[in-house]
């Protein structure tokens, strides 16, 4: 024991508790202290005691020669208290370098799993492959779908041009009209039958060649009752065209086909329609019953150059030419000839009912010109110009008899896009525009029937408080949809049937289908 205590520079001061198992506290001497400054307690705690969490073979050699270096006068230690065991070890503030093996840190080692680098991504490849494989399969479907929609509707970017426009000849002065065998010797190379079909059912109508190309002109409503149609075209001289949709107008009710695989189609002469009078010899030339049957020629005259109706299945008011030419089914989409052999108008339909008696409506030149200029240049008509609000005609009838304060169009509601929305109300009376004074509804709708989407006109709101306010008004576009469908599925019922109205102001688009 005094050997231990010239070795280490401590001395045991309770033997005792050694021998009764109970840890150790040794105190530094004074020597110690005045080499090692403020020296720690150190609990020495026997080797047996040591917890080794990964038993090696190594270790225990270096801890047997370790208990074999203590003297053997040195009391025997024994296991501390299972307290002490699970308390923290004391820091070690420094312990002397010639300290007996059993007062030297004990550290077991700690083992670790060796991590080896993958070299073989397979499985990892194989599910990256995976899924870039239905990512990509995804994107070809949805681009599938998106080029068949596409195509189907219009099967090439090619079909919309911007060169293509027509030119409106002037009536000819001081000469002599054709006879009816004449027009149609001129105006009939240019007509051709339209046969419109799907899986389950197929129409006839008309058309009339509008470039030498192949582009023609026909009627928006012969394909309404047809999903995902498909066209047959039937030229005057035999011979049997595929053709593919370009676009379509329901409001004008105007659409262009495209005939594919053919050229130097013959083009007639277009002529102004603002030029036609009350009794004018017109006629109409079409394909009635039968596409591929011959082309006929009825003649008739102007009853009325522009008479404003509304469609019964579209509710579209449209300024049109009245003639008493027949216009029969399969005629729809054909052309109104003038007695020089000009295409004035696009024959759509006629007022039905047992009531009326050849009261058939042709589409005016200048508006087939503007509509259908940017069908194939847009694909859609983007200037035509709406004012945004629903109204109520008061002329000087229904003023007497409503006690209404002045005649001009009752608002009914104004549109939430309209330029009105916010500067006039419902009830609200629109007395005057760009000044002239409205005692008809026709009137208004003529003048921005005149312009363009964007153009401002100037109104006089007479307000239900009694009050008067002028407004200037930015129009706003009347962007018309078709009547294409994409799908059968989204085909509607026949339009065979007819409809009109007592004041013969709706008439119905039953031909051609």
């Amino acid at each position: 024991m005094d050997n231990f205590e010239e070795n280490t520079g401590f001395k045991n001061e309770d033997a005792a508790d050694t021998a009764a198992g109970e840890n150790v506290v040794v105190q530094p001497t004074a020597e110690v202290n005045a080499q090692h400054d403020a020296q720690p307690e150190i609990t020495r705690v026997t080797p047996e005691a040591q917890v080794d969490i990964n038993p090696n073979p190594v270790w225990a050699e270096t801890e047997t020669a370790a208990k074999e270096s203590i003297p053997a006068s040195e009391p025997a230690f024994t296991a501390p208290a299972a307290d002490a065991v699970n308390q923290a070890p004391p820091v070690s503030q420094g312990v002397p370098y010639n300290a007996a093996p059993e007062m030297r840190p004990v550290f077991n080692r700690v083992e670790y799993s060796e991590q080896k680098p993958i070299k073989n991504y397979s499985p990892f490849s194989r599910g990256l492959k995976i899924f870039c494989g239905l990512l990509a399969a995804v994107i070809l479907v949805t681009g599938g779908l998106y080029t068949g929609y596409y195509f189907g509707k219009n099967k090439s970017r090619n079909l919309f041009r911007d060169d293509v426009k027509m030119d409106l000849a002037a009536k000819p002065k001081d000469t002599e009209g054709m006879t009816a065998a004449e027009v149609y010797d001129t105006v009939n190379p240019s007509i051709v039958g339209v046969r419109v079909y799907n899986s389950k059912r197929a129409f006839d109508a008309s058309g009339v060649i509008y470039t030498k190309d192949g582009y023609v002109i026909t009627n928006d409503h012969i394909y309404s009752s047809v999903g995902a149609p498909k066209f047959k075209i039937y030229t005057y001289d035999g011979k049997e065209y595929d053709a593919v949709y370009v676009a379509g107008d329901v409001v004008s009710d105007l659409a262009v086909l495209k005939i594919e695989n053919g050229k130097d189609f013959s083009v007639p002469v277009f002529g102004d329609s603002s030029a036609l009078i009350c009794g004018e010899n017109v006629y109409a030339i079409g394909r009635p019953s039968d596409a591929s049957d011959p082309t006929s020629i009825t003649s008739g005259t102007v009853s009325l150059p522009k008479r404003r109706v509304q469609s019964s299945k579209t509710n579209y008011s449209s300024s049109l030419i009245q003639t008493d030419s027949a216009i029969n089914p399969g005629s729809s989409g054909g052309a109104l000839a003038n007695m020089y052999g000009q295409v004035v108008g696009i024959t759509t339909s006629k007022l039905s009912g047992d009531d009326y008696d050849l009261m058939c409506f042709s589409v005016p030149t200048v508006t087939v010109k503007r509509v259908v200029d940017q069908l194939i240049s847009k694909g859609k008509v983007t200037d035509r110009a709406k004012l945004g609000i629903t109204y109520t005609e008061i002329n000087s009838v229904s003023k007497t008899a409503g006690n209404y304060a002045d005649t001009g169009l009752l608002i009914v509601s104004v549109s939430s896009d309209s330029d009105l929305y916010g500067k006039a109300d419902k009830d609200d009376i629109i007395t005057h525009v760009e000044g002239v004074k409205i005692t008809k509804d026709d009137m208004i709708l003529d003048i921005i029937e005149s312009r363009k989407a964007g153009d401002t006109v100037t109104i006089t709101v007479l307000t239900s408080s009694g009050d008067e306010k002028e407004l200037t008004v930015k129009l706003g576009a009347n962007v018309g949809e078709s009547s294409y469908k994409q799908s059968e599925a989204q085909t509607e019922s026949s339009s065979d049937s007819s409809s009109s109205s007592d004041d013969g102001k709706t008439f119905d688009f039953p031909f051609g289908e």
